[in-house]
Protein backbone atom coordinates (compact mmCIF):
# COMPACT_ATOMS: atom_id res chain seq x y z
CA UNK A 1 0.00 0.00 0.00
CA UNK A 2 2.52 2.38 -0.71
CA UNK A 3 2.59 5.47 -2.24
CA UNK A 4 3.04 5.51 -6.16
CA UNK A 5 6.53 7.39 -7.29
CA UNK A 6 4.77 10.04 -9.68
CA UNK A 7 4.29 13.67 -8.28
CA UNK A 8 1.10 15.46 -10.07
CA UNK A 9 3.43 17.52 -12.13
CA UNK A 10 5.25 13.99 -13.57
CA UNK A 11 1.80 12.98 -14.11
CA UNK A 12 0.62 15.86 -16.30
CA UNK A 13 3.69 15.61 -18.10
CA UNK A 14 3.47 11.87 -19.04
CA UNK A 15 -0.84 12.91 -20.15
CA UNK A 16 0.24 15.76 -22.24
CA UNK A 17 3.13 13.50 -24.12
CA UNK A 18 0.05 11.49 -24.81
CA UNK A 19 -2.42 12.72 -27.59
CA UNK A 20 -5.14 10.38 -26.37
CA UNK A 21 -4.34 10.71 -22.49
CA UNK A 22 -4.30 14.17 -23.15
CA UNK A 23 -8.26 14.25 -24.93
CA UNK A 24 -9.21 11.91 -22.47
CA UNK A 25 -7.85 13.86 -19.48
CA UNK A 26 -9.21 17.16 -20.80
CA UNK A 27 -12.31 16.36 -21.36
CA UNK A 28 -12.78 14.79 -17.70
CA UNK A 29 -14.43 17.99 -15.46
CA UNK A 30 -12.05 19.84 -12.81
CA UNK A 31 -13.86 17.75 -9.91
CA UNK A 32 -12.54 14.74 -12.08
CA UNK A 33 -9.38 15.54 -12.93
CA UNK A 34 -8.51 16.21 -9.31
CA UNK A 35 -10.16 12.80 -8.56
CA UNK A 36 -7.87 11.32 -11.16
CA UNK A 37 -4.58 13.03 -10.22
CA UNK A 38 -5.02 11.99 -6.33
CA UNK A 39 -5.45 8.50 -6.92
CA UNK A 40 -2.54 8.31 -9.09
CA UNK A 41 -0.02 9.93 -7.14
CA UNK A 42 -1.36 7.52 -4.14
CA UNK A 43 -3.40 10.05 -2.18
CA UNK A 44 -6.87 8.96 -2.51
CA UNK A 45 -8.52 5.46 -2.73
CA UNK A 46 -10.14 4.51 -5.87
CA UNK A 47 -13.80 5.03 -5.82
CA UNK A 48 -15.02 1.72 -6.21
CA UNK A 49 -18.29 2.22 -5.79
CA UNK A 50 -18.53 3.20 -9.45
CA UNK A 51 -19.07 0.84 -12.52
CA UNK A 52 -15.85 0.10 -13.93
CA UNK A 53 -13.94 0.34 -11.11
CA UNK A 54 -15.82 -1.80 -9.32
CA UNK A 55 -16.43 -4.86 -11.78
CA UNK A 56 -12.42 -4.52 -12.10
CA UNK A 57 -11.98 -5.23 -8.49
CA UNK A 58 -14.64 -7.72 -8.02
CA UNK A 59 -14.26 -9.73 -11.60
CA UNK A 60 -15.46 -13.28 -10.91
CA UNK A 61 -13.25 -14.51 -13.88
CA UNK A 62 -10.04 -13.41 -12.46
CA UNK A 63 -11.39 -12.59 -8.40
CA UNK A 64 -14.37 -14.91 -7.42
CA UNK A 65 -13.71 -15.29 -4.10
CA UNK A 66 -14.03 -11.68 -3.17
CA UNK A 67 -17.43 -11.30 -4.57
CA UNK A 68 -18.45 -14.20 -3.38
CA UNK A 69 -17.32 -13.52 0.12
CA UNK A 70 -18.49 -9.61 -0.04
CA UNK A 71 -22.65 -11.10 -0.80
CA UNK A 72 -21.78 -13.97 2.03
CA UNK A 73 -20.93 -10.81 4.74
CA UNK A 74 -24.16 -8.72 3.36
CA UNK A 75 -26.59 -11.36 3.09
CA UNK A 76 -25.52 -13.45 6.26
CA UNK A 77 -25.12 -17.50 4.24
CA UNK A 78 -21.73 -18.85 2.33
CA UNK A 79 -22.30 -18.31 -1.00
CA UNK A 80 -19.91 -18.89 -3.81
CA UNK A 81 -19.65 -16.24 -7.50
CA UNK A 82 -20.01 -18.78 -10.29
CA UNK A 83 -20.91 -16.41 -12.99
CA UNK A 84 -21.81 -12.70 -14.03
CA UNK A 85 -24.93 -13.29 -16.17
CA UNK A 86 -25.58 -10.82 -19.25
CA UNK A 87 -27.42 -7.54 -18.09
CA UNK A 88 -30.44 -8.40 -20.08
CA UNK A 89 -33.05 -7.17 -17.79
CA UNK A 90 -36.66 -6.27 -19.50
CA UNK A 91 -37.17 -3.38 -16.75
CA UNK A 92 -37.28 -0.03 -18.88
CA UNK A 93 -34.51 2.19 -17.52
CA UNK A 94 -36.03 5.12 -16.44
CA UNK A 95 -34.89 5.88 -12.88
CA UNK A 96 -33.46 9.27 -12.06
CA UNK A 97 -31.39 7.73 -9.39
CA UNK A 98 -27.69 8.22 -10.43
CA UNK A 99 -27.66 4.36 -10.77
CA UNK A 100 -23.60 3.79 -10.95
CA UNK A 101 -23.09 0.01 -10.74
CA UNK A 102 -25.43 -2.70 -11.56
CA UNK A 103 -24.26 -6.28 -11.77
CA UNK A 104 -25.76 -9.88 -11.82
CA UNK A 105 -24.02 -12.88 -10.60
CA UNK A 106 -24.94 -16.39 -10.47
CA UNK A 107 -24.45 -18.44 -7.38
CA UNK A 108 -23.07 -22.36 -7.24
CA UNK A 109 -26.65 -23.50 -5.93
CA UNK A 110 -28.26 -21.47 -8.96
CA UNK A 111 -29.43 -18.60 -6.88
CA UNK A 112 -29.20 -15.10 -8.29
CA UNK A 113 -27.99 -11.65 -6.95
CA UNK A 114 -28.41 -8.11 -7.92
CA UNK A 115 -25.94 -5.54 -6.67
CA UNK A 116 -26.72 -2.03 -7.10
CA UNK A 117 -24.77 0.74 -5.96
CA UNK A 118 -26.68 4.09 -6.20
CA UNK A 119 -25.31 7.76 -5.95
CA UNK A 120 -28.66 9.29 -5.25
CA UNK A 121 -31.65 6.63 -4.35
CA UNK A 122 -34.97 5.72 -6.52
CA UNK A 123 -38.05 7.40 -5.72
CA UNK A 124 -40.34 4.30 -4.38
CA UNK A 125 -37.10 2.01 -3.17
CA UNK A 126 -39.00 -0.57 -2.26
CA UNK A 127 -41.57 -1.08 -5.09
CA UNK A 128 -38.62 -0.96 -8.11
CA UNK A 129 -36.62 -3.30 -6.25
CA UNK A 130 -39.41 -5.69 -5.85
CA UNK A 131 -40.32 -5.22 -10.11
CA UNK A 132 -36.23 -5.91 -10.84
CA UNK A 133 -36.41 -8.84 -8.35
CA UNK A 134 -39.72 -10.41 -10.04
CA UNK A 135 -37.79 -9.50 -13.45
CA UNK A 136 -34.46 -11.79 -12.41
CA UNK A 137 -36.96 -14.57 -10.87
CA UNK A 138 -39.27 -14.58 -14.54
CA UNK A 139 -35.60 -14.50 -16.41
CA UNK A 140 -34.41 -18.02 -14.43
CA UNK A 141 -37.88 -19.12 -14.63
CA UNK A 142 -37.68 -19.05 -18.27
CA UNK A 143 -34.06 -20.01 -18.51
CA UNK A 144 -34.70 -23.43 -16.42
CA UNK A 145 -37.92 -24.32 -18.05
CA UNK A 146 -36.30 -24.25 -21.16
CA UNK A 147 -33.24 -26.14 -20.11
CA UNK A 148 -35.46 -28.96 -17.90
CA UNK A 149 -37.98 -28.95 -20.34
CA UNK A 150 -40.12 -31.69 -19.65
CA UNK A 151 -38.52 -32.40 -16.25
CA UNK A 152 -38.73 -28.89 -15.09
CA UNK A 153 -39.38 -28.33 -11.23
CA UNK A 154 -40.83 -25.17 -9.63
CA UNK A 155 -38.24 -26.69 -6.65
CA UNK A 156 -35.46 -26.11 -9.72
CA UNK A 157 -35.83 -22.43 -9.02
CA UNK A 158 -33.88 -20.97 -6.61
CA UNK A 159 -33.54 -17.69 -4.68
CA UNK A 160 -33.27 -13.93 -6.15
CA UNK A 161 -31.39 -11.48 -4.29
CA UNK A 162 -31.37 -8.05 -4.85
CA UNK A 163 -29.12 -5.76 -2.74
CA UNK A 164 -29.01 -1.96 -2.92
CA UNK A 165 -26.06 0.09 -1.94
CA UNK A 166 -26.92 3.43 -1.44
CA UNK A 167 -23.65 6.11 -1.26
CA UNK A 168 -26.39 8.44 -0.02
CA UNK A 169 -29.64 7.41 1.38
CA UNK A 170 -32.95 9.54 1.67
CA UNK A 171 -35.10 10.43 4.56
CA UNK A 172 -36.70 7.25 4.77
CA UNK A 173 -33.39 5.64 6.43
CA UNK A 174 -33.30 8.51 8.92
CA UNK A 175 -36.15 6.66 11.46
CA UNK A 176 -33.21 4.04 11.87
CA UNK A 177 -30.44 5.91 12.80
CA UNK A 178 -28.37 3.30 14.34
CA UNK A 179 -28.64 0.91 11.16
CA UNK A 180 -27.05 1.16 8.00
CA UNK A 181 -28.06 -2.12 6.69
CA UNK A 182 -31.79 -3.63 6.22
CA UNK A 183 -32.52 -6.78 5.37
CA UNK A 184 -36.19 -8.49 4.03
CA UNK A 185 -36.85 -11.81 3.91
CA UNK A 186 -41.08 -12.49 3.45
CA UNK A 187 -43.15 -14.57 6.09
CA UNK A 188 -46.16 -15.62 7.05
CA UNK A 189 -47.64 -14.18 10.66
CA UNK A 190 -49.14 -17.40 11.25
CA UNK A 191 -45.84 -19.30 11.64
CA UNK A 192 -46.13 -21.43 8.01
CA UNK A 193 -42.98 -22.26 6.84
CA UNK A 194 -42.83 -22.26 2.74
CA UNK A 195 -39.86 -21.91 0.56
CA UNK A 196 -40.31 -17.78 -1.14
CA UNK A 197 -37.47 -16.86 -3.53
CA UNK A 198 -36.89 -13.19 -3.04
CA UNK A 199 -35.03 -11.02 -0.59
CA UNK A 200 -34.06 -7.86 -0.41
CA UNK A 201 -31.10 -6.10 1.13
CA UNK A 202 -30.84 -1.79 1.39
CA UNK A 203 -27.55 -0.79 2.58
CA UNK A 204 -27.01 2.91 3.22
CA UNK A 205 -23.00 3.82 2.46
CA UNK A 206 -23.39 7.56 4.22
CA UNK A 207 -25.11 6.40 7.71
CA UNK A 208 -22.64 3.37 7.60
CA UNK A 209 -19.93 6.31 8.03
CA UNK A 210 -22.28 8.16 10.48
CA UNK A 211 -22.70 5.11 12.83
CA UNK A 212 -19.24 3.26 12.76
CA UNK A 213 -17.02 6.17 11.35
CA UNK A 214 -13.60 4.72 11.47
CA UNK A 215 -14.42 2.31 13.77
CA UNK A 216 -13.73 -1.60 12.56
CA UNK A 217 -16.18 -3.96 14.26
CA UNK A 218 -16.28 -7.00 12.29
CA UNK A 219 -15.46 -8.68 8.85
CA UNK A 220 -18.39 -6.85 7.15
CA UNK A 221 -17.58 -3.18 8.62
CA UNK A 222 -13.88 -3.53 7.06
CA UNK A 223 -15.73 -4.07 3.22
CA UNK A 224 -17.95 -1.37 3.86
CA UNK A 225 -15.01 0.86 4.64
CA UNK A 226 -13.08 -0.64 1.62
CA UNK A 227 -16.37 0.54 -0.55
CA UNK A 228 -16.75 4.00 1.36
CA UNK A 229 -13.77 4.82 3.55
CA UNK A 230 -10.77 6.84 2.31
CA UNK A 231 -8.99 7.31 5.54
CA UNK A 232 -5.65 5.84 5.48
CA UNK A 233 -5.14 4.66 9.11
CA UNK A 234 -8.60 2.38 8.24
CA UNK A 235 -7.17 1.22 5.37
CA UNK A 236 -3.72 0.11 7.20
CA UNK A 237 -6.30 -1.37 9.60
CA UNK A 238 -8.65 -3.84 7.34
CA UNK A 239 -5.53 -4.53 5.04
CA UNK A 240 -3.43 -6.07 7.98
CA UNK A 241 -6.50 -7.62 9.46
CA UNK A 242 -8.39 -9.60 6.01
CA UNK A 243 -6.32 -11.07 3.52
CA UNK A 244 -8.72 -10.54 0.54
CA UNK A 245 -8.67 -6.85 1.65
CA UNK A 246 -5.65 -6.51 1.26
CA UNK A 247 -5.03 -8.13 -1.72
CA UNK A 248 -7.39 -5.36 -3.28
CA UNK A 249 -5.37 -2.75 -1.98
CA UNK A 250 -2.01 -4.53 -3.13
CA UNK A 251 -3.94 -4.40 -6.86
CA UNK A 252 -4.98 -0.90 -6.49
CA UNK A 253 -1.59 0.09 -5.32
CA UNK A 254 0.03 -1.21 -9.01
CA UNK A 255 -2.82 -0.29 -10.77
CA UNK A 256 -2.05 3.21 -10.38
CA UNK A 257 1.19 2.62 -12.83
CA UNK A 258 -1.34 1.91 -15.39
CA UNK A 259 -1.94 5.74 -16.14
CA UNK A 260 -3.99 5.31 -19.34
CA UNK A 261 -6.28 2.17 -18.10
CA UNK A 262 -7.34 4.38 -15.11
CA UNK A 263 -7.30 7.20 -16.85
CA UNK A 264 -10.31 5.72 -19.42
CA UNK A 265 -11.84 4.31 -16.56
CA UNK A 266 -12.00 7.52 -14.87
CA UNK A 267 -13.55 8.74 -18.24
CA UNK A 268 -16.13 6.18 -18.60
CA UNK A 269 -17.22 6.39 -15.26
CA UNK A 270 -17.81 10.05 -15.29
CA UNK A 271 -19.76 9.42 -18.64
CA UNK A 272 -21.98 7.29 -17.07
CA UNK A 273 -22.31 9.80 -14.12
CA UNK A 274 -23.28 12.54 -16.38
CA UNK A 275 -25.56 10.39 -18.70
CA UNK A 276 -27.54 9.60 -15.50
CA UNK A 277 -26.95 13.37 -13.93
CA UNK A 278 -29.02 14.29 -16.98
CA UNK A 279 -31.75 12.00 -16.77
CA UNK A 280 -31.93 12.64 -12.66
CA UNK A 281 -32.43 16.52 -14.05
CA UNK A 282 -35.16 15.72 -16.52
CA UNK A 283 -37.02 13.26 -13.52
CA UNK A 284 -36.43 16.19 -11.30
CA UNK A 285 -37.88 18.61 -13.38
CA UNK A 286 -40.54 16.33 -14.45
CA UNK A 287 -41.82 16.01 -11.02
CA UNK A 288 -41.61 19.13 -10.23
CA UNK A 289 -44.03 20.08 -13.04
CA UNK A 290 -46.26 17.20 -12.20
CA UNK A 291 -46.31 18.92 -8.72
CA UNK A 292 -46.98 21.98 -9.67
CA UNK A 293 -49.87 20.60 -11.68
CA UNK A 294 -51.36 18.87 -8.52
CA UNK A 295 -51.29 22.37 -7.04
CA UNK A 296 -52.71 24.37 -9.60
CA UNK A 297 -55.41 21.23 -9.93
CA UNK A 298 -56.14 21.42 -6.10
CA UNK A 299 -56.10 25.70 -6.53
CA UNK A 300 -58.60 24.83 -9.11
CA UNK A 301 -60.88 22.58 -7.69
CA UNK A 302 -61.01 24.68 -4.79
CA UNK A 303 -61.76 27.80 -6.72
CA UNK A 304 -65.04 26.01 -8.21
CA UNK A 305 -65.79 24.95 -4.60
CA UNK A 306 -65.87 28.64 -3.70
CA UNK A 307 -67.91 29.38 -7.00
CA UNK A 308 -70.35 26.65 -6.13
CA UNK A 309 -70.87 28.14 -2.75
CA UNK A 310 -70.95 31.57 -4.26
CA UNK A 311 -73.76 30.93 -6.72
CA UNK A 312 -75.38 28.95 -4.16
CA UNK A 313 -75.56 32.31 -1.77
CA UNK A 314 -76.28 34.59 -5.01
CA UNK A 315 -79.36 32.34 -4.94
CA UNK A 316 -80.12 32.47 -1.71
CA UNK A 317 -79.61 35.81 -2.22
CA UNK A 318 -81.98 36.09 -5.41
CA UNK A 319 -84.86 34.32 -3.25
CA UNK A 320 -84.54 36.49 -0.01
CA UNK A 321 -84.83 39.32 -2.89
CA UNK A 322 -87.44 38.16 -4.42
CA UNK A 323 -89.67 36.95 -0.78
CA UNK A 324 -88.16 41.00 0.23
CA UNK A 325 -89.78 42.53 -2.82
CA UNK A 326 -93.24 40.32 -2.21
CA UNK A 327 -93.56 41.43 1.27
CA UNK A 328 -93.17 45.26 0.27
CA UNK A 329 -95.63 44.69 -2.16
CA UNK A 330 -97.95 43.19 0.61
CA UNK A 331 -96.57 46.35 3.37
CA UNK A 332 -97.66 48.29 0.62
CA UNK A 333 -101.43 46.86 -0.39
CA UNK A 334 -101.86 46.90 3.22
CA UNK A 335 -100.59 49.95 3.79
CA UNK A 336 -102.97 50.77 0.81
CA UNK A 337 -106.04 49.03 2.27
CA UNK A 338 -104.95 50.91 5.94
CA UNK A 339 -105.26 54.40 4.58
CA UNK A 340 -108.59 53.07 2.89
CA UNK A 341 -110.26 52.14 6.39
CA UNK A 342 -108.80 54.96 7.90
CA UNK A 343 -110.12 57.77 5.42
CA UNK A 344 -113.49 55.73 5.62
CA UNK A 345 -113.04 55.97 9.55
CA UNK A 346 -112.50 59.60 9.02
CA UNK A 347 -115.99 59.88 6.99
CA UNK A 348 -118.07 57.88 8.81
CA UNK A 349 -116.43 60.08 11.94
CA UNK A 350 -117.50 63.46 10.06
CA UNK A 351 -121.08 62.12 9.06
CA UNK A 352 -121.79 61.35 13.06
CA UNK A 353 -120.57 64.90 14.08
CA UNK A 354 -122.73 65.87 11.35
CA UNK A 355 -125.94 64.21 12.43
CA UNK A 356 -124.93 64.88 16.56
CA UNK A 357 -125.18 69.05 15.26
CA UNK A 358 -128.26 68.77 13.64
CA UNK A 359 -130.17 66.80 15.99
CA UNK A 360 -128.43 69.36 19.07
CA UNK A 361 -126.84 66.62 20.07
CA UNK A 362 -123.43 68.31 21.33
Amino acid sequence: MENAQLTTEELLQKINGNPQWEHAYLRLSQEWQNKFLNFCAGTSMLPLTYDPFFKKIFDPEAHPERLSRLLSLILGKELTVRQVLPNESTRIIEEGSLLIMDIVAEMEDGSIADIEIQKIPYQFPGERAACYSSDLLMRQYIRVKHNKGKVFSYHDIKKVYTVIILEKSTKIFNAFPSTYIHRSRQRFDSGLSMELLQEYTFIALDRFQQIKQNKVEGELDAWMHLLSSNNREVQLQIAGQYPHIKDIYEEVTEFRQDIGGVLFMFSDALRILDRNTVQLMIDEMTDELNDLRDEANEWISKNNQLANENNKLENKNSILENENSILENENSILETKNNELRNELEKRENRIHELERLLGIS
